[in-house]
């Protein structure tokens, strides 16, 4: 599939044109600003409960709200809730939440402005994750399906409910599962074939959604949804946002780099920051990463590049000879700015950078010390005025309007250098990957390390908009490290946040990965408590991936690909898993996380602390 398929420019920041649907007051999609949503963890037979989160939602900024609806009981008190809300004067549109019934879908239809529903299980029931071959052909299929949504649609077209098809990695159909395997083509076919469906029901009130744990599945899946839409001439609005993000600072990080790396090529017209905290606290961080995308509209004109071997539906990390230990099958490196500060410090970073005082006339702008005695200065960083004649290994400070054919030619000609691409446009993202296509239409394999600067003053900013400005250039395997700076932080900070986003991006592990999800009316245990003591107990476990999920629901199908899952199973119970088998069922709360240190331990994976 054409690589550029799925947006308007590689190099510009323009949304994706689609239609507008209506939810409520509101519209989603077109020419529309890009909504903010969250969704509560309140049961929610509590009307008084989940009235007054849904209300803390709306104050903190949210626009859409978004409730469990499991059951008939449920899908009936979703009339409470909204009464009452509408008579203490708040208007945004609610959203029911349904998965296994049909039925509750039916009843919150009459009483939301929107339901959604999930292929994998809305039409197949519970999951067997047996790959067998469905007896059905594919008209029989579509036919099964039209039958299977038509009353919902008479209800939804009755009423002007809008449908959000949410299809989930690791939820989908055992016959999308035995057609595709677990896949983006998977997803993408899933969402597609209730597309057709409701189309031939002549209902075009869609939203659709694709998400991931995995912010590289989610990325690849989202475009290659938006690119087979794009060929179809019909595409409906996108929901974006990265399942079982976590807390803290992983939680935004990963968030930033997932949610971040589509809306900075215009797709995205509502999102929702899943976080293991109060729905409230998601609100800010969403409209922040929204702000400082759509801040790009109008930035200056980036240099076209054209590219043979950009991969946007599936990772190829971008071929490039290995220089001191940059580049080639390298893991990315992380090189810590410390020329600003008064004493260097490592923190984990393969090499620091010391000094930013240098003169036209010198060679040596700059020493990147690795902190090896045996080779305490082992490359100094060279500009763009003084690399020429300069043989030994080096670092060359470049940016892309420093490309002359000079400068071209002696990259041509080297194969000792190590560039620090400083990028100037306020589209950081275009910026870069224009300088990654320059390199490939050159013909230039030296390794690349973007080095970008940021004034963000506090922390949890900082955080945000590194990973949304870099997150893309890991997932799409661009770029061989990452030097960050910000004077108004520390730079343990700093490394801090340059480590979680490799590993938010999949390309370097250090330490244990935790999908977690933001929990809902169906959990039913203190799961951000939880999290933090699971956190506690096994983050110092590098390269696993623990699933804490709130309940069965999608419990072992949304944490697809951890290594092991810790999963609500009913008040104060835990069921815990290896990968998708069910290791132990229904076990006391209070026991389950030695319980799941003695798994590990016998699977010969546990270290101590």
């Amino acid at each position: 599939m054409n690589p550029t398929a799925y947006c308007e420019s590689l190099f510009e920041y323009k949304r994706i044109p689609t239609i507008s649907v209506p939810v409520g007051e509101l519209a989603i999609g077109s020419k529309m600003p890009i909504r903010i949503q969250s969704m509560t963890t309140t049961d929610t037979n509590d009307t008084e409960a989940s009235v007054a989160q849904c209300i803390r939602i709306i104050e903190a900024g949210g626009e859409i709200v978004r409730l469990t609806t499991q059951g008939r009981e449920e899908a009936e008190n979703m009339r409470k809730i909204s009464e009452s809300l509408r008579a203490q004067g708040y208007l945004a549109p609610l959203v029911a939440d349904v998965h296994y019934s049909p039925a509750a879908a039916e009843i919150a239809a009459k009483y939301v402005e929107k339901v959604r529903i999930n292929p994998g299980n809305y039409t197949g029931g519970a999951k067997r994750f047996e790959n067998d071959v469905d007896t059905m052909t594919d008209d029989e299929w579509m036919q099964f399906l039209v039958n299977k949504l038509k009353p919902l649609v008479l209800v939804c077209k009755l009423h002007e409910t809008t449908i959000r098809i949410g299809v989930n990695h690791g939820s989908l159909s055992d016959r999308i599962m035995a057609k595709y395997g677990d896949t983006p083509q998977g997803m993408v076919a899933s969402c597609m074939e209730y597309i057709k469906a409701f189309q031939q029901l002549a209902f075009d009130d869609l939203v659709l959604s694709i998400k991931s744990s995995n912010t590289r599945v989610m990325v690849e899946t989202v475009r290659l949804l938006v690119a087979t839409m794009r060929a179809e001439k019909r595409v409906y609005p996108i929901h974006l946002g990265v399942t079982e993000a976590g807390s803290d600072t992983e939680g935004r990080v990963k968030s930033a780099a997932g949610i971040g790396a589509l809306l900075i090529d215009g797709i995205g017209d509502t999102i929702r920051v899943s976080l293991t905290e109060d729905p409230e606290c998601e609100i800010p961080v969403a409209q922040r990463l929204v702000d400082y995308i759509t801040a790009k509209k109008g930035h200056a004109k980036i240099e076209h590049y054209p590219t043979t071997t950009y991969s946007p539906y599936e990772y190829k990390k971008r071929k490039t000879k290995e220089i001191l230990g940059v580049g080639g099958d390298r893991r990315p490196v992380i090189i810590a700015d410390a020329s600003g500060r008064k004493s260097p410090e490592r923190n984990g970073a393969e090499f620091v950078y010391t000094n930013d005082n240098y003169t036209d006339g010198g060679l040596t702008i700059a020493d990147l010390s690795s902190f090896d005695p045996k080779r305490p200065n082992c490359c100094p960083m060279l500009s763009n005025k003084n690399f020429f004649g300069y043989k030994q290994t080096a670092f060359v400070r470049l940016s892309l309007d420093e490309l002359t054919d000079e400068v071209i030619s002696e990259l041509q000609s080297r194969d000792n250098l190590i560039i620090a691409v400083r990028p100037r446009n306020v589209n950081i993202v275009a910026e870069l990957r224009a300088f990654v296509f320059a390199m490939e239409s050159y013909d230039i394999h030296l390794p690349i390390v973007p080095w970008i600067r940021y004034d963000a003053k506090q922390a949890d900013v900082f955080q945000l908009e590194a990973a949304a400005d870099t997150g893309l250039l890991f997932i799409d395997g661009l770029v061989d490290g990452l030097m960050l700076s910000d004077y108004n932080i520390t730079q343990t900070e700093v490394t801090r946040t340059s480590f979680e986003i490799l590993q938010a991006t999949q390309v370097r592990f250090s330490k244990c990965e935790f999908i977690s999800c933001p929990g809902c009316g169906r959990t039913q245990y203190n799961l951000q408590e939880t999290a933090q003591k699971i956190k506690m107990r096994f983050g110092h476990l590098v390269g696993l991936k623990i699933g804490i999920m709130g309940c069965v629901i999608n419990g072992i199908g949304e944490m697809a690909d951890a290594d092991y899952g810790y999963v609500g199973a009913g008040h104060g119970r835990i069921s815990l898993y290896r990968g998708k088998e069910l290791v132990k069922k229904a076990i006391p709360e209070t026991d389950a996380i030695e319980a799941l240190v003695d798994i590990i331990k016998s699977d010969g994976k546990w270290v101590e602390n």
